[in-house]
C-alpha cells in the first residue's frame, strides 16, 4: 500500500481541496452518489476523520447556506444537500466502524509448496490492510507442516492460500487438511487459478473459495463470522 500519510504537505492539501469541491459539487447536484464517492476516496488516501468532517463536509454545508441567502438556490435543494451530507456521515461512521473491527483479527497469507507465483497475494494482502485486517504475510512455498506451525504460532482467524498451477492443487488441499488436523475450527479463503480440485476444497468446512481479488475482503468477512459463530 502507498503511504499517503507521509504525502508531502502541499500535495496533502491539495488532495484536500479536490475532495471538499467535488463534494460541494455533488451537494449541488443533488448527487448521493457522487458524494459518497468523493467521501470513499478520502477515507481511502487516509484522511483522518476530522479532515473530511472540517475540511470536506462542513466547507460543502456551508456554501449551500450562503448560496441560498443568496437566493441562488432554493430551499429544497437546500435541504435535499443538507440530507444528502447527513447519509454520508452516517455512512463514514459506519465505515469506521466495521474498520475498527476487522483491526481485532488477523488473518495468514500463504502460497502452498511450490507455488511461488505471489502477485496475486500481495494484492490481496494490499486489500485486506487496507480494509484494516491485521496481516501475517508467509508468502510463497510455504509447505503444509510450516504453515501449521505458523497457525499455532500466530493464531490467524483466517488463512488465505492462492495458486496460480493447477499441479499445486494437492498441496493445497494437503495445507487446509493438516491445519484442520490441528485446528478444525480453522478458517479458509482459498483464490487462484490453479484451483484443479475446487470441488473438494469447497466441500471441506470453514473453506470458502473466492475467484477473484476483489472480492476477497468479503469473504475474509464471511468467514470471519462463521469464526465467531463456532
Amino acid at each position: 500500500m502507498g503511504h499517503r500519510e507521509n504525502e508531502p504537505r502541499e500535495l496533502r492539501e491539495s488532495r484536500v481541496g479536490e475532495f471538499e469541491r467535488a463534494f460541494s459539487a455533488a451537494l449541488l447536484a443533488g448527487d448521493e452518489i457522487a458524494a459518497e464517492t468523493t467521501i470513499r476516496e478520502a477515507m481511502d488516501a487516509k484522511l483522518t476523520t476530522a479532515d473530511i468532517d472540517e475540511r470536506i463536509i462542513a466547507p460543502a454545508l456551508w456554501l449551500m447556506g450562503e448560496l441560498w441567502e443568496r437566493g441562488e438556490i432554493s430551499v429544497a435543494d437546500e435541504h435535499l444537500g443538507t440530507e444528502i451530507a447527513m447519509r454520508v456521515l452516517a455512512l463514514q461512521r459506519e465505515a469506521e466502524r466495521v474498520a475498527q473491527a476487522r483491526r481485532g483479527h488477523k488473518v495468514m497469507l500463504a502460497t502452498p509448496a511450490g507455488e511461488r507465483h505471489v502477485v496475486a497475494l500481495r494484492m490481496v494482502s494490499n486489500l485486506l490492510s487496507g480494509a484494516g485486517y491485521w496481516i501475517v504475510m508467509l508468502g510463497e512455498d510455504v509447505p503444509a507442516e510450516a504453515l501449521v506451525a505458523s497457525v499455532t504460532r500466530h493464531r490467524p482467524d483466517v488463512i488465505c492460500l492462492s495458486s496460480t498451477m493447477p499441479a499445486l492443487s494437492g498441496e493445497v488441499l494437503e495445507s487446509v487438511l493438516a491445519v484442520q488436523k490441528a485446528y478444525p475450527t480453522a478458517q479458509f479463503v482459498i483464490g487462484g487459478r490453479g484451483l484443479a480440485l475446487g470441488s473438494q476444497l469447497r466441500s471441506q468446512a470453514g473453506v470458502l473459495i473466492c475467484r477473484r481479488v476483489s472480492e476477497v475482503v468479503e469473504a475474509v468477512d464471511a468467514r470471519v463470522k462463521r469464526a465467531e459463530l463456532n
